[in-house]
């Protein structure tokens, strides 16, 4: 952050040392991404060669660092440009066998290996509607397949039909080698909710509907449910999760950081660097949306946005008609299949294999595509039942799943500063010592790391079961440090607890019960929120009703004007952070 802080001050960015290295090229070796985005938002030349010829690409390549090959690839910089010794940054790349990486950047930036342009099937917006689309027309070839076939060459079939659709989806539309990257940031698992949905609403209609008489009330609390659900799991896809505001002019980011500088919290707490703006409380940097979200929950690619303070009422409304609606559907499709006539039993060879009992077996293959339907919709519940009652656990004491998180990691609600911009956005990566290069020694060549097997580890569970937990939003209460968030969140000090009711008011109210603007939220006032409230609402009453249309705001710029620097957030924020200026 003293980075940022130096570059709004009268200095080039550009200014190399003594051997001619700027300091774009110093952040690409050391692999920082965080201040390679920043000096690139400052306009520093990504074509600038040093002594020896090595632009900051050959840097970034030496490091291995993926993130920073890519900001510079996606900034422009030559992928053909050769040192002194004619080798081009791929060439480096594959003497120091870090080409894993250099590839991998290449790719996420929509690039193949030699930089050339990778051609899409469709434009974006088309992509987009296909892969929202497709999973509709797959679950009913699934559903059909099921229906038709017998269960032992059904289900291998229906396998087999799930993997082709996500492939089509990741290789084809996407066009991406990895399976569980780039995936999840797309409107796939947002199409297979919609899938779902379109297909419980066809067996219901088609079926159920007409076919339960003595039920009506259920059926009528079935539709209801089920319109609920779906206009919410619209509304939280289309609505803004609730973007917090950017300076207005670089006269105004200038004021920002210096203000935050001479208050001493110029910190990955305070700052956001990817958006350039300061960090409202409780706000996150989603890499996904590219944005920070005010009272930032979690991203969920099943909704394909982030939850945060805009649609979290959304989501939650979402997710428990979610769970209502299949529950009564499955209600609805036992009493469907209880009030069939129980046919006769029979010696076809082909119920030997049934695996349910010879009167069950005859029941649901008189209507496999229902069975099937309810079968996959109940295996749902497993999640979004785990996920409402977290959800509805953290409402009633005041936090999100970020924060509960946070306390697991380290100790405090806000989260870590983060030195990197990996850090920041929780990826982690651990660098070993690599091969020496020539004209690299001014740099320190001990340090270069490669990137293949042996350089570069991540972190990823057994079969990809961390992807999947991730996914299903259950890694909060699987990983290492799940059980110490959860412990310490029922008995943390959290200066936004107000009590159970005050607490869910505010959650339904978007903050009126505290009377706070969460995008805008910069401090805790010492005083509480509920005094801090009532005593501006004193002053505005003071002042007279002329003013009133900017009550909210002022009550946040009035704790900023005097509570600033000296209040820690009272367990929210640590006492001091390692990159305080």
């Amino acid at each position: 952050m003293a980075l940022l802080y130096l570059l709004h001050q009268p200095v080039a960015v550009d200014s190399p040392d003594a051997q001619g290295h700027t300091s774009l090229m110093w952040a690409a070796y050391q692999g920082d991404a965080l201040s390679v985005d920043i000096l690139l938002k400052h306009g520093a030349s990504v074509s600038i060669k040093d002594q020896v010829g090595l632009t900051p690409l050959h840097w970034a390549v030496v490091r291995g660092n993926k993130f920073c090959i890519r900001k510079l690839v996606e900034a422009g910089a030559d992928l053909n440009a050769k040192d002194e010794n004619g080798k081009t940054p791929k060439e480096m790349a594959i003497e120091l066998k870090s080409l894993g990486a250099y590839k991998k950047a290449l790719e996420e930036g929509g690039l193949n290996e030699d930089g050339v342009l990778i051609p899409r099937q469709f434009s974006e917006r088309n992509t987009k509607i296909a892969i929202f689309l497709i999973p509709t027309l797959f679950f009913y070839l699934i559903f059909t397949t099921l229906s038709i076939l017998p269960w032992y060459t059904g289900i291998v079939l229906a396998m087999a039909e799930f993997f082709g659709m996500h492939h089509i989806v990741s290789r084809v539309l996407l066009n991406h080698s990895a399976y569980t990257e780039q995936v999840a940031q797309s409107p796939y698992f947002a199409g297979i909710i919609n899938a779902s949905l379109v297909w419980v609403a066809w067996a219901w209609f088609s079926r159920l509907v007409r076919n339960t008489p003595g039920f009506a009330f259920t059926n009528l609390a079935f539709t209801l449910t089920f319109l609920l659900c779906a206009y919410n799991f619209f509304r939280s896809i289309t609505l803004d999760p609730g973007s917090c505001p950017k300076p207005a002019n670089d006269a105004e980011l200038k004021s920002t950081i210096e203000d935050l500088a001479s208050e001493g919290r110029l910190n990955g707490q305070s700052f956001c660097v990817e958006c350039m703006a300061r960090k409202a409380l409780r706000s996150k940097h989603c890499k996904v949306c590219g944005k920070c979200t005010a009272r930032f929950d979690h991203h969920c690619p099943w909704i394909w946005n982030c939850v945060g303070v805009n649609n979290h009422r959304q989501f939650v409304i979402f997710v428990t008609t979610l769970v209502i609606g299949i529950s009564l559907f499955d209600y609805l499709t036992y009493q469907y299949f209880a009030m069939l006539p129980l046919p006769p039993l029979t010696e076809d060879p082909s119920s030997d294999s049934c695996l349910f009992p010879a009167s069950l077996c005859s029941l649901t293959s008189h209507d496999t595509f229902l069975f099937s339907v309810a079968l996959w919709s109940t295996l749902q519940l497993t999640w979004t039942l785990l996920l409402l009652i977290g959800q509805l656990w953290q409402i009633t004491r005041q936090m999100t799943t970020f924060e509960v998180s946070n306390l697991g990691r380290y100790g405090f609600m806000g989260g870590r500063s983060g030195t990197s911009l990996a850090q920041q956005q929780g990826h982690q990566h651990q660098h070993h010592h690599g091969p020496s290069l020539d004209g690299v020694s001014d740099m320190d060549a001990s340090s270069v790391n490669g990137g293949g097997h042996g350089g570069h580890k991540h972190r990823h569970g057994a079969c990809g079961s961390g992807f999947l937990l991730k996914l299903l939003g259950l890694d909060r209460y699987t990983s290492k440090n799940a059980a110490s968030g959860l412990t310490k969140a029922s008995r943390a000090s959290n200066p936004f607890d107000a009590g159970l009711i005050s607490n869910c008011i505010d959650f339904w109210t978007r903050g009126r019960e505290l009377g706070v603007e969460y995008e805008r939220l910069y401090v805790v006032p010492g005083e509480g929120f509920k005094e801090a409230k009532r005593r501006n609402e004193r002053e505005h009453l003071d002042d007279g009703p002329g003013h009133g249309g900017e009550k909210r705001r002022g009550m946040l710029m009035g704790w900023g004007a005097r509570l600033r620097g000296n209040n820690s957030g009272g367990g929210y924020l640590p006492l001091r952070t390692e990159e305080q200026v």
